[in-house]
């Protein structure tokens, strides 16, 4: 399991140091591309949590965009009870401290409803979970946290520059109409998808230490069980 992510804005840098690319057009469509890449490749990475400000206005609140899971909402720090629902998960930035009165509800089109016609930015705080992604400041784009193995960075760059011809730009060396993995980024690509999945699931330094360590817990467990059952039917 790979726990190290990094910025798949670097697949943009090995492009360029990689290949002889005269153009730049494509970067706006590489987080989705990566999204894509991801998603083919069958790597997931975990949701994390974060805390967005949210704005009412006319009793209503727009739920964030990068939200995959609603965790909660708080005001002014008080938690708000959701009208539809029982049982609520929490985060460690949400304290267990209901609002006496207030309570919200979903509308189902990407909004909350509550009694509250409108607030200062920052007191309505929206818990969520969502994809690990970064924004980046030159580009204002953001680019989906990826794991940091070679095997995975190799195939999504294959994928990128397979996705660069499938729309008709041309790049020096390189054709889609080649039998040549080395040729052909989307041969490529089809050749590198298992191995970078594989490589994406293998164990990490901290995974074989912590197997390593239940292993040799489990050996002297069950020696001491052992042993403690030889000396009872000694007994006997």
């Amino acid at each position: 399991m790979v726990y190290e992510l990094i910025n798949s804005k670097i697949i943009i840098s090995r492009l360029f140091d990689h290949r002889a690319l005269d153009y730049s057009g494509f970067i706006s469509r590489v987080p989705n591309w990566i999204h894509e890449g991801m998603r083919l490749l069958n790597i997931h990475t975990s949701l994390i949590n974060d805390n967005v400000d949210g704005q009412i206005v006319d009793y209503k609140c727009a739920i964030p965009s990068e939200c995959k899971k609603l965790l909660g909402v708080s005001y002014l720090g008080y938690r708000l009870k959701r009208i539809d629902r029982i049982n609520e998960g929490s985060t460690d930035e949400m304290g267990n401290l209901y609002h006496e009165q207030l309570k919200y509800q979903l509308d189902h089109n990407g909004y909350i409803i509550l009694t509250i016609e409108d607030c200062d930015l920052g007191d309505l705080v929206f818990h969520i979970k969502k994809l690990p992604m970064e924004l980046d400041s030159t580009t204002n784009l953001y680019f989906p946290m990826i794991p940091n193995v070679e095997k995975v960075l190799d195939a999504l760059e294959h994928f990128i520059l397979f996705r660069i011809l499938s729309r008709g730009h041309k790049i020096p060396g390189l054709s889609l109409k080649e039998d040549n993995e080395f040729t052909n980024p989307g041969l490529a690509w089809k050749l590198s998808k298992k191995g970078a999945r594989n490589a994406a699931e293998e164990f990490d330094y901290d995974d074989r230490n912590t197997v390593s360590e239940m292993i040799r817990t489990f050996l002297v467990d069950y020696e001491y069980y052992y042993e403690d059952q030889i000396n009872n039917k000694r007994k006997e």
